[in-house]
């Protein structure tokens, strides 16, 4: 029966949203794609696929189907992981990040899973922004901070160590802060999608109000920043990590650090979750859990 495979095909074309992108991961040719997914679309009696020469949409009736496919290739998956046919896991895992967590561990734990498991295709995705997993086709994200009521699967698998960086030029200008209340006389650089916004939560201290004339919506940016001399940066540890061995960047108040955010694996809301998800999940608990910067306590 080529069901199954006309399946496959489709999810993947859907998945990477190319023709060509799918032919390379599947081992066919683009003409065989698009022979398979013609053939589904007879079979099925309708359209799955709206194409263009530059773009390919689902239609209405694609949508649902495509849904539907998920649901039952992550069943065959599973059927055959539950005999031990692990090298059998293959297809595509939609993955979002944020840019410098993905920079700095994601992107190796990642590596580190493919070598086991070559068959599996992954798609990064790096946002600071929280994308909806079901409208964006997401498997999984990997999302720093507190997470809202949701309908969506959450596992809580680290933490982010923060720090607060200056560069020596401007503690040389400016000053060193002795005392969390000092902050309030210092230009402090704000990032834009903190959600407690411009009040800084120290560890053992009530909230600062700080106040600075720069403000990114980018820790790359803030780095930047930072290193430029401009003012005192609040953000994860791995950002800084080099800058803070190499001298380029100085802690302020150790004994008052920006406490710490949670990191969350996220899923869609269903009952059907891919074996090779699954996987990659269990890897990257486990991958987590091993680095110091990011275990929970």
């Amino acid at each position: 029966m080529e069901t199954p495979l006309w399946m496959k095909t489709f999810v993947t074309v859907v998945d990477l949203q190319s023709f060509s992108r799918a032919a390379e991961i599947l081992g066919m040719t683009q003409s065989s794609v698009s022979r398979q997914v013609s053939a589904l679309e007879r079979h099925l009696g309708v359209a799955v696929l709206k194409r263009t020469t530059r773009s390919l949409a689902l239609t209405a009736e694609g949508t649902l189907f495509y849904e539907a496919a998920q649901k039952a290739l992550a069943a065959i998956e599973e059927a055959e992981a539950s005999i031990g046919r692990s090298d059998t896991l293959s297809g595509v895992v939609r993955i979002t990040a944020p840019l410098t967590l993905a920079q700095a561990r994601l992107i190796g734990f990642i590596a580190e899973f493919q070598r086991s498991h070559p068959k599996i295709q992954v798609e990064l995705k790096v946002s600071d922004h929280a994308l909806n997993l079901v409208a964006d086709h997401l498997d999984l994200a990997v999302r720093v901070g507190q997470i809202g009521d949701s309908s969506n699967l959450v596992r809580r698998v680290g933490v982010a160590h923060r720090v607060m960086v200056a560069a020596p030029a401007y503690l040389a200008a400016a000053g060193t802060p002795r005392r969390p209340v000092d902050l309030r006389d210092h230009n402090c650089i704000t990032y834009a999608l903190l959600s407690t916004g411009t009040n800084w939560h120290l560890l053992g201290h009530p909230p600062v109000a700080v106040q600075g004339n720069f403000r990114a919506d980018s820790p790359d940016a803030l780095r930047a920043a930072a290193l430029s001399g401009l003012g005192i940066a609040v953000n994860a540890r791995w950002l800084f990590e080099e800058d803070l061995a190499s001298g380029r960047l100085v802690e302020l108040l150790p004994d008052h650090p920006p406490v710490d955010m949670p990191i969350h694996l996220v899923m869609p809301p269903t009952r059907h979750v891919a074996a090779r998800v699954r996987a990659l999940s269990a890897h990257l608990v486990g991958a987590f859990q091993r680095d110091p910067l990011l275990r929970s306590n």
